[in-house]
């Protein structure tokens, strides 16, 4: 993998670009953060702190130039080649395709500039609208760890596992 970081990506209607100090009071508006502003700059100073190493990947997901979301490469192996995603969008913008682009982006992103050879994503099984940005970015699932996730009621959650690796690229391309 290249240490490259995380550089601005375009898409047809978002621009994913590193996180700025002025994002904390937007991603909170749209409730990307739930938490005060106060915590929100904090939260925000840390990724940038963080998103200025080789290898971290943190990105805001713009809007018209407002913040609306967030999505992190995290669980990065360099000598692997693999990157797990997370992320998140304000309420007022989730089914209106947003996330989807922004994950298919960061996926072409990581797999064709950065070189990962994977990168996965584990979400909660009973998160249908993220198990479907997964699918329709293109990844595959591929299998279920039960009871993964810890619930505030003390039970568990099962987690589906998406991937998809470099060579998938190719695939649709030939």
């Amino acid at each position: 993998m290249k240490p490259i970081g995380t550089k601005p990506i375009a898409t047809q209607r978002l621009l994913l670009r590193p996180q700025q100090p002025s994002d904390a009071g937007e991603l909170v508006a749209a409730h990307s953060l739930a938490m005060t502003v106060d915590e929100a700059k904090r939260t925000v100073a840390a990724m940038i702190e963080e998103g200025s190493k080789p290898f971290a990947f943190h990105w805001t997901i713009t809007l018209e130039g407002h913040a609306i979301g967030r999505i992190k490469g995290w669980e990065v192996n360099p000598y692997n080649g693999y990157i797990q995603l997370g992320y998140d969008i304000g309420p007022d913008y989730r089914c209106k395709g947003y996330m989807t682009e922004a994950v298919s982006a960061v996926i072409r992103y990581l797999l064709e500039q950065a070189e990962a050879n994977r990168v996965y994503c584990s979400v909660r099984e009973n998160n249908t609208a993220s198990c479907r940005v997964c699918e329709k970015a293109g990844m595959t699932h591929e299998g279920t760890m039960r009871q993964h996730y810890a619930r505030q009621d003390g039970g568990y959650d099962d987690v589906r596992i998406y991937g998809i690796v470099k060579s998938d690229l190719t695939k649709g391309e030939e």
